[in-house]
């Protein structure tokens, strides 16, 4: 079974449309997300986002799906589980506006949350436990880009150059 759209073969997203999707609706569910509960004050990184082959290929290329960096918050949920519901509700608002359904819920000792999927295959995680956490994993695209994504500057752990001797 593909991953790739049943509808339409004929056609794949290209690298910069799939990476600007994820962006636009990680964008949508943090701000609805901090809408709802202020207190979780901002979402940074946790993971950094990749693109990883989807096991999948279009006309002999192999394609790629891009899994999001996780996203968490830097605050703390309210802690009712009727507080866990309504984060869950102002995402799966979010989600349904785009097209996606409800896929999988998570029910776990220190952790609630649930999954989202499209008919492309793009898939929307939420859990909620000590910090709220979400993450996307896109559909499979073409790999290539025209506005490759930078990543950010190189550590002063391990520069691209060797630093300076000095003379003697």
């Amino acid at each position: 079974m593909s991953a790739l759209r049943a509808a339409s073969q004929d056609t794949v997203p290209t690298q910069d449309e799939t990476h600007e999707r994820i962006r636009d609706l990680l964008g949508a569910v943090t701000t609805a997300l901090l809408e709802e509960q202020p207190e979780l004050i901002a979402f940074e990184d946790r993971r950094p986002q990749r693109d990883r082959s989807s096991g999948e290929s279009w006309h002999g290329v192999g394609t790629l799906c891009h899994v999001s960096p996780l996203l968490a918050s830097h605050g703390a949920p309210r802690p009712a589980d009727s507080h866990t519901e309504d984060l869950v509700e102002v995402v799966h608002s979010v989600a349904s506006l785009r097209g996606m359904r409800r896929h999988r819920d998570l029910d776990g000792a220190a952790s609630r949350g649930a999954s989202w999927i499209d008919e492309a295959g793009d898939r929307l995680d939420l859990v909620v436990g000590v910090r709220v956490a979400v993450r996307a994993i896109s559909a499979p695209f073409l790999p290539g880009s025209l506005s490759p994504v930078t990543t950010s500057p190189p550590s002063p752990i391990s520069p691209l150059t060797p630093p300076p001797r000095p003379l003697r």
